[in-house]
Protein backbone atom coordinates (compact mmCIF):
# COMPACT_ATOMS: atom_id res chain seq x y z
CA UNK A 1 0.00 0.00 0.00
CA UNK A 2 0.91 3.44 -0.65
CA UNK A 3 2.27 6.31 1.54
CA UNK A 4 0.36 9.16 0.71
CA UNK A 5 2.49 11.44 2.06
CA UNK A 6 5.35 10.85 0.14
CA UNK A 7 3.21 11.30 -3.58
CA UNK A 8 3.05 14.68 -4.74
CA UNK A 9 3.27 15.99 -8.39
CA UNK A 10 2.26 12.80 -9.23
CA UNK A 11 0.86 12.19 -13.09
CA UNK A 12 -3.18 11.28 -13.43
CA UNK A 13 -5.34 10.33 -16.06
CA UNK A 14 -8.65 12.00 -15.74
CA UNK A 15 -12.12 11.92 -16.41
CA UNK A 16 -13.69 15.58 -16.10
CA UNK A 17 -16.51 17.33 -17.60
CA UNK A 18 -16.62 20.68 -18.75
CA UNK A 19 -19.64 22.78 -19.24
CA UNK A 20 -19.87 25.56 -21.87
CA UNK A 21 -18.52 28.05 -19.75
CA UNK A 22 -15.39 26.06 -19.56
CA UNK A 23 -16.37 25.17 -16.09
CA UNK A 24 -13.89 21.70 -15.06
CA UNK A 25 -15.85 19.04 -12.99
CA UNK A 26 -13.63 16.05 -11.75
CA UNK A 27 -15.15 12.92 -12.13
CA UNK A 28 -12.97 10.34 -11.99
CA UNK A 29 -8.90 9.53 -12.16
CA UNK A 30 -6.31 7.10 -12.84
CA UNK A 31 -2.54 6.49 -11.59
CA UNK A 32 0.25 3.58 -11.08
CA UNK A 33 0.72 2.95 -7.79
CA UNK A 34 4.54 2.28 -6.64
CA UNK A 35 3.66 -1.92 -6.78
CA UNK A 36 2.81 -0.59 -10.79
CA UNK A 37 -0.87 -1.47 -10.08
CA UNK A 38 -3.50 1.18 -11.61
CA UNK A 39 -5.61 2.44 -8.70
CA UNK A 40 -9.34 4.53 -9.53
CA UNK A 41 -10.46 6.95 -7.31
CA UNK A 42 -14.33 8.08 -7.68
CA UNK A 43 -14.33 11.86 -6.94
CA UNK A 44 -17.48 11.83 -4.07
CA UNK A 45 -17.36 15.40 -3.46
CA UNK A 46 -15.75 18.61 -4.44
CA UNK A 47 -14.57 21.04 -1.67
CA UNK A 48 -12.96 23.64 -3.28
CA UNK A 49 -11.72 24.94 -7.06
CA UNK A 50 -10.22 27.57 -8.15
CA UNK A 51 -10.94 27.86 -11.75
CA UNK A 52 -9.44 31.21 -13.66
CA UNK A 53 -10.32 31.37 -16.76
CA UNK A 54 -7.21 33.80 -17.15
CA UNK A 55 -4.95 31.51 -15.63
CA UNK A 56 -2.60 29.05 -16.00
CA UNK A 57 -4.52 26.17 -14.58
CA UNK A 58 -7.32 25.25 -12.00
CA UNK A 59 -6.74 23.49 -8.47
CA UNK A 60 -9.11 21.20 -6.80
CA UNK A 61 -9.49 19.76 -3.34
CA UNK A 62 -11.61 16.82 -3.70
CA UNK A 63 -13.04 14.24 -0.93
CA UNK A 64 -13.21 10.15 -2.00
CA UNK A 65 -13.12 6.88 -0.62
CA UNK A 66 -9.46 5.37 -1.13
CA UNK A 67 -8.44 2.37 0.37
CA UNK A 68 -11.30 1.96 2.74
CA UNK A 69 -10.94 5.45 4.06
CA UNK A 70 -12.13 9.12 3.18
CA UNK A 71 -9.31 10.89 1.94
CA UNK A 72 -8.68 14.33 0.74
CA UNK A 73 -7.10 14.86 -2.74
CA UNK A 74 -5.60 17.99 -3.90
CA UNK A 75 -5.36 17.98 -7.69
CA UNK A 76 -4.01 20.58 -10.31
CA UNK A 77 -5.10 21.01 -14.19
CA UNK A 78 -2.76 22.40 -16.19
CA UNK A 79 -4.16 24.77 -19.08
CA UNK A 80 -0.57 25.17 -20.45
CA UNK A 81 0.35 21.69 -21.08
CA UNK A 82 -3.23 20.02 -20.63
CA UNK A 83 -2.15 17.69 -18.09
CA UNK A 84 -3.44 16.62 -14.44
CA UNK A 85 -1.50 15.96 -11.59
CA UNK A 86 -2.21 15.25 -7.83
CA UNK A 87 -0.28 17.79 -5.82
CA UNK A 88 -0.67 16.13 -2.13
CA UNK A 89 -2.90 13.54 -0.23
CA UNK A 90 -4.07 14.27 3.09
CA UNK A 91 -6.67 12.71 5.94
Amino acid sequence: MMEPCLWTNLPIQMISCTDTTGKITPIRFHFVDRDGERVTVNVERIIASDQNPNGLGASFTCAATFFGSEKLFYLYYSSFSGEWSICKIGQ
